[in-house]
């Protein structure tokens, strides 16, 4: 089963091209002072030529682990809908979650479920997508409007335990499980993210996950821009890193050859190439490996 994997794709306008918010104005510093707004010139460009190219691997099914948009104005989402275009109406075929930035400011609920709704199961956390492969798809939203200052996520003492009943379903058992989230777990170093950017209940989630009676091959997330390949006490984690920040040196995302029945997954890193306006294959990523995930 074939299964690509991108994240932070960030269509991105002027951040106060929507409703006034404290958080947005904060946020022109970034896109003007910062660099953000450099970063992501063009987003509009390699969206479309990532969404070509996802179709052109032929995969099974591709993932997005959140952030479409800059600062969840309802400008940003349209747009990006636009670009997935009659892809938003192949739920067997893509799976779409929230980032921070799509829950950027209060006052933007529904912005998410209106226009990406159908890719994740009605926006109904934690869902349940099975695949015809074998594959098994769990989404989580960890993802809340908060301060300035402030750009954490938060799982919830309700859905962590609303998690728990599905991860630990014996009807799970036959099947290769990827949980999907936006956040990530663990750094590229192994340590907890900082206090205000990482996901507050960390050390819950992962001590929920690395229990014995969960069933459980694969974390998938976004959120940090630079890919990487982590592992809790027990479960294996990828992070597939930005596919259009051009902070990177060369941004991209991952194609998966998932073997259920071997519970193996091997990493294929596919990256920008500016002069052919394209994704291209790196044969040589020291992302591509294959991981046993039991």
């Amino acid at each position: 089963m074939k299964l690509a994997h991108f994240s932070d794709i960030h269509v991105t306008h002027f951040p106060l091209s929507g409703e006034f918010a404290l958080k947005r104005l904060a946020a022109v510093a970034s896109f003007s002072l910062m660099g953000r707004g450099r970063h992501f010139e063009g987003s509009d460009t390699r969206i479309a030529a990532l969404l070509a190219d996802v179709d052109a691997q032929q995969v099974d099914h591709a993932l997005c682990t959140g952030d479409l948009t800059g600062v969840s104005t309802e400008a940003e989402f349209t747009r990006v809908a636009e670009l997935f275009g009659p892809r938003l109406e192949q739920p067997q075929r893509f799976t779409v979650i929230p980032g921070n930035h799509d829950r950027y400011v209060k006052g933007v609920e529904g912005l998410f479920e209106r226009h990406f709704g159908r890719l994740s199961e009605g926006a109904r956390f934690p869902f349940v997508k099975a695949l015809p492969s074998g594959v098994t798809i769990v989404g989580i939203d960890v993802t809340r409007p908060t301060s300035v200052v402030d750009s954490s996520g938060l799982a919830g003492e309700a859905q962590r335990a609303r998690l728990l009943e599905v991860l630990t379903d014996a009807s799970l058992k036959s099947r290769f499980v990827i949980l999907a989230l936006h956040y990530g777990l663990l750094t590229s170093q192994g340590t907890r993210d900082r206090r205000n950017h990482g996901l507050v209940d960390d050390l819950e989630v992962m001590a929920l996950l690395d229990r014995d009676e969960v069933t459980l091959d694969l974390v998938l997330h976004g959120h940090l821009h630079r890919p990487y390949v982590m592992k809790t006490a027990k479960r294996q984690i990828i992070n597939a890193g930005s596919a259009t920040d051009l902070h990177l040196k060369q941004p991209g995302y991952h194609v998966y050859e998932v073997d259920p029945a071997a519970h193996t997954v091997r990493i294929a890193r596919r990256e920008w190439n500016a002069e052919r306006g394209t994704y291209l294959e790196v044969g040589d990523s020291p992302l591509a490996r294959t991981l046993e995930t039991r």
